[in-house]
């Protein structure tokens, strides 16, 4: 059971405050710690600040968690749920209450031996609870790499946010060389080409040349991958966070249908703004075949936002972040829900990162169809990718 519960607040990856959350139970210790989003959709529950999450934790959440036994997460994060009593976390913040939820669940983990990988599995897929772990059909996410980021998360680049490399491997070692190999000879290629001064990296450690051409990255990334001899090992995605983007549904279109035909488009991500479901519609007519439209503004892991895309039909895939929701057993929902409708299911990090490492870990426990993680740079981007290596390393053993 839960004997002790701290919390503090720590840096992120902006140099802004978010929160840490520690549990102990007898000789076990684990923390865990909350990301932010710099791109957010409008309903996404509350975060509240840092001092103010850390409070409400110490004095509200603790006392009522203490005692509570391991491995009953579903109860779990029910109480947090109830004991913040509104339906976008505002009491309590939907910071605080992810923290200990996280937190809760490598405790769990760690009580019944399994990693959490193992442990977020028997959540999601219950029936294999009883299996044994070492032959469950288990396939590696595939992996979504930034390598040129604009929007919000580079001011003075790209309109667009995120231009993706979606690598042709069967494990995640081979597709971590391709990324690699290919970001070192962008690196190279954009210095002499713009100057050593545009190869710095933007929030999530892309490289952010400016542009005034939306689709000027894909052509730098084609132009890496021929001269690294990468040009057919991977497919490329765009994440537009169309909300920050000024330019018209038309315009849009346009780029799309300029993207798809001159590179190998396969996953798009936010192509229109939020509420404007029946451009989504359309692009998804057109593109459905080949194509992984995905919402992440327009679902923000929300179950009764998701309802309202499927009934319009107008994504085939959805980006998952805990952060969006609040407790592990709410982003599980939310993942179901997405099998069910048949869904391609991407989790992804946040603007604002910590080294947490937890939804590598998730990615794998859901069978995810795919990760964003960032570039393979900076720190809590890179604890990510070394996470995913080291549960494909004990998969192989």
């Amino acid at each position: 059971m839960i004997e002790n519960v701290t919390a503090r607040s720590i840096l992120n990856s902006r140099g802004e405050w978010t929160i840490e959350v520690t549990l102990r139970s007898g000789e076990w210790k684990v923390t865990a710690s909350v990301p932010q989003g710099e791109s957010r959709g409008s309903r996404e529950v509350v975060s509240l600040p840092a001092d103010q999450a850390v409070k409400n934790i110490l004095e509200i959440i603790a006392p009522t968690i203490i005692g509570h036994k391991l491995g009953d997460q579903n109860n779990f994060d029910d109480k947090l749920k109830k004991l913040d009593g509104t339906p976008n976390k505002e009491k309590l913040g939907g910071n605080a209450l992810l923290g200990v939820s996280m937190a809760y669940s490598r405790l769990s983990a760690l009580s019944a031996n399994l990693s959490l990988w193992q442990y977020l599995r028997e959540l999601a897929i219950p029936s294999v609870k009883n299996a044994q772990h070492s032959v469950l059909p288990v396939t590696p996410p595939r992996l979504l790499s930034l390598m040129i980021e604009g929007g919000l998360h580079a001011p003075g680049a790209s309109p667009f946010q995120e231009y993706l490399v979606l690598p042709r491997a069967t494990t995640i070692i081979e597709s971590i060389n391709i990324i690699t190999k290919l970001y070192s000879t962008l690196r190279q290629l954009i210095s002499d080409r713009f100057g050593s001064s545009a190869t710095r990296l933007g929030d999530e450690g892309a490289f952010a040349p400016a542009t005034n051409d939306p689709l000027a990255p894909f052509a730098l990334i084609t132009e890496a991958s021929q001269a690294s001899g990468l040009a057919d090992k991977f497919e490329v995605g765009l994440d537009a966070a169309a909300d920050n983007v000024s330019l018209n549904p038309e315009e849009l279109n346009i780029l799309y249908d300029q993207a798809r035909m001159n590179y190998p488009l396969r996953y798009l991500e936010d192509p229109f703004k939020e509420n404007e479901l029946d451009n989504f519609v359309s692009l998804l007519t057109k593109f459905d075949k080949g194509l992984m439209i995905a919402g992440d503004d327009l679902t923000v892991t929300n179950v009764e936002r998701m309802k309202l895309a499927q009934a319009k039909k107008s994504i085939n895939a959805m980006i998952i972040k805990p952060n969006q929701i609040g407790t592990v057993t709410e982003t599980l929902e939310a993942v179901k829900l997405a099998r069910e409708y048949g869904w391609k299911v991407i989790v992804s990090h946040r603007g604002q990162e910590t080294n947490d490492d937890f939804i590598a870990d998730l990615a794998w426990g859901i069978g995810a169809d795919g990760i964003k993680l960032g570039a393979p740079a900076r720190g809590e981007r890179v604890a990510k990718y070394n996470r995913l290596l080291e549960i494909e390393a004990t998969l192989l053993t």
